[in-house]
């Protein structure tokens, strides 16, 4: 009895012992290490559109004196960034915008900038979902001079620099603040008096929301 009884406890210890071994085994199959993914960082690099609104200052410099103006900007714009390795953002943008920049004064009369349109290239630093930049390029635009009894239009051609400041909002979603600074050369207007030369240049401060693709 005393050699059954002993041999009955070995066996019962032998196949705890084991069913303690097969828990830890599929205790440890059945949760493996994690696999941790880091989140992809924000690019700049793809094309965009926008729309912006602005106000702008500056001077239509003519014969008779130059005439202080001012107005509002409300334009779109559209453009292509490439984001290299370094964070340094190259592309390239094209805006069209319509003024109401006028300025008059007795002598000449009243000087309306109507729309104006750039090409630009844009370099600037990326500091993950802010962007600081510099921009510059061709300017466009076109100007009426006119007085109660004349009209006259033309177009401008000249250049400008700007700089501004833009953040990633979502992934899409971005906002900007930018300078631009505008020089017109002059253009031929025929008056009453005779033909008279203007030129212009121009201050604006816009701010703009675009759509990154």
């Amino acid at each position: 009895m005393l050699r059954i009884r002993t041999l009955s406890l070995s066996v019962a210890a032998l196949a705890i012992s084991t069913a303690s071994v097969l828990a830890a085994d599929l205790t440890y199959e059945s949760a493996p290490a994690p696999v941790m993914v880091a989140p992809a960082g924000f690019s700049w690099t793809g094309p965009y559109l926008g729309a912006i609104i602005g106000y702008g200052w500056g001077e239509f410099n003519t014969a008779n004196g130059s005439l202080n103006a001012d107005g509002v900007k409300l334009g779109v714009y559209g453009g292509y960034n490439f984001q290299m390795d370094n964070n340094v953002v190259l592309g390239a943008e094209a805006d069209l915008n319509w003024d109401d920049f006028t300025g008059y004064n007795s002598a000449a009369g009243r000087a309306t900038q109507n729309w104006d349109s750039t090409a630009r290239l844009r370099a600037g630093y990326s500091f993950g979902r802010v962007m600081a930049y510099g921009t510059g390029g061709m300017a466009f635009s076109g100007a009426t001079v006119d007085s109660g009894n004349y009209s006259d239009s033309a177009n401008h051609f000249g250049w400008t620099l700007g700089a501004g400041v833009e953040a990633a909002v979502t992934s899409n979603i971005t906002a900007r603040l930018e300078y631009q600074y505008a020089d017109f050369n002059n253009q031929t207007y025929e008056t009453p008096a005779g033909s008279t030369s203007i030129d212009m240049n121009t201050n604006t401060i816009r701010a703009g929301v675009g759509y990154k693709f």
